[in-house]
């Protein structure tokens, strides 16, 4: 019974969780819902609870305190399904997509999940059309992928503006699917607070686009929001009638956040650091659209830099595990590899990078392979100066 917890149950829990949090019909529940909802309820028998309002209540609590049978792996006991404001939990998304949960069913409508795909299939197209023009499709690539990190918000006029010079094989439309019309999430993302003559949208540098629930406004996920946001002082109010384009919420995660550390990156080196040492003679963004994330000649050594960022260090781990790169595979050329995670996961988790390192035998790795915080990875640029 615990092992078909761990393996049967777990999955459809998950999945039909997902669904569930994205319907605006909460009833018929989806199938997968009801079937895990069963197997639990044999499972916990008196501790089971009586309403489905109780239940969803016992999915925002660890699950350390209440699963009744094994883990699935790479899921952490410490963490819950849903967070505070019901919404999908961070690792939830990273078990579904890294598991291959949602390819392996017919479920098209878990829209977060989707959209998080929309950028890869503008990469995807890109690098073909790179086969002919290489400089072309670099060029729109980092283009796009810059203006949707810079961008979170925006309108048409906007996107015609800054874009449509930069296109040349892709269309505004295919940027336009990255983003959805503000009005159709009025009632999330419209918040007036104390004193404001009238409500507006919200955005915080460190975590995009800001969302009303039960009255409060707050990240697109707490756990995104724990221990990167600055805080409601820096929040900057928008005004709605300036900003009709909002990113697509599995966007905003999958490319807007972890973009901001990469362009953090990419700013300290080109602006703060190039100036400073010669011996870093060049800094790249998404060599050969989006291979990996920046490439440093340093000293006429090349260092790719690829950031990921999950919430689970295991799952980061098994990614870097299967991240199998001969060196004839090197194109563009590196000699020294680097996985880079944003240095919050530690401030979220001591112990974040040990776990990564250890999920991905990083012993047997290539020595040239290192697996850093974005910190970790600072210290180590001015160390080779």
């Amino acid at each position: 019974m615990a092992k078909t917890l761990a393996k049967r149950v777990f999955p459809s829990l998950a999945l039909g969780l997902a669904k569930y949090v994205q319907s605006i019909q909460k009833y018929p529940y989806p199938p997968q819902l009801l079937y895990a909802q069963h197997h639990l309820s044999l499972a916990l028998l008196t501790s089971y609870p009586a309403t489905i309002t109780d239940f969803l209540g016992l999915c925002k609590k660890p699950l350390e305190e209440w699963w009744p049978g094994d883990f699935p792996e790479h899921v952490e006991k410490r963490f819950p399904l849903l967070d505070c404001d019901g919404e999908l939990e961070e690792q939830v998304f990273e078990y579904l997509i890294e598991s291959n949960i949602v390819e392996e069913s017919t479920l098209r409508e878990i829209q977060d999940i989707i959209d998080r795909k929309i950028m890869g299939g503008i990469c995807e197209k890109l690098r073909y059309i790179a086969m002919m023009d290489p400089i072309g499709a670099q060029r729109e690539y980092i283009a796009i992928r810059s203006f949707v990190i810079s961008h979170p918000w925006t309108r048409e006029r906007q996107l015609q503006r800054e874009l449509s010079s930069a296109l040349r094989h892709l269309s505004l439309a295919d940027v336009g699917e990255l983003y959805k019309d503000t009005d159709a999430q009025g009632s999330e993302l419209l918040y007036q607070g104390s004193g404001q003559a009238k409500a507006c949208y919200w955005n915080c540098r460190a975590c995009g686009p800001l969302y009303q629930r039960s009255g409060r406004l707050g990240s697109i996920q707490s756990g995104v929001c724990e221990k990167r946001c600055p805080g409601p002082q820096t929040w900057q109010p928008l005004t709605p009638e300036d900003y009709t384009r909002v990113l697509k919420r599995g966007v905003q995660l999958s490319t807007h956040i972890p973009g901001l550390t990469e362009m953090e990156l990419y700013h300290w080196l080109q602006d703060e650091v190039r100036p400073k040492w010669s011996a870093l003679q060049q800094v790249e963004l998404w060599p050969g659209v989006d291979t990996y994330d920046l490439r440093l000649t340093l000293r006429g050594k090349v260092w790719a830099v690829d950031v990921k960022d999950y919430k689970s260090p295991f799952w980061l781990g098994e990614h870097i595990k299967q991240d199998k790169r001969s060196p004839e595979q090197n194109d563009p050329l590196w000699h020294e590899w680097f996985y880079v995670y944003p240095t919050y996961r530690e401030q979220q988790r001591l112990d974040y990078g040990e776990c990564a390192r250890r999920a991905a035998e990083a012993e047997s790795l290539p020595a040239n392979v290192k697996i850093l915080s974005a910190e970790q990875f600072t210290w180590h640029v001015l160390a080779s100066l």
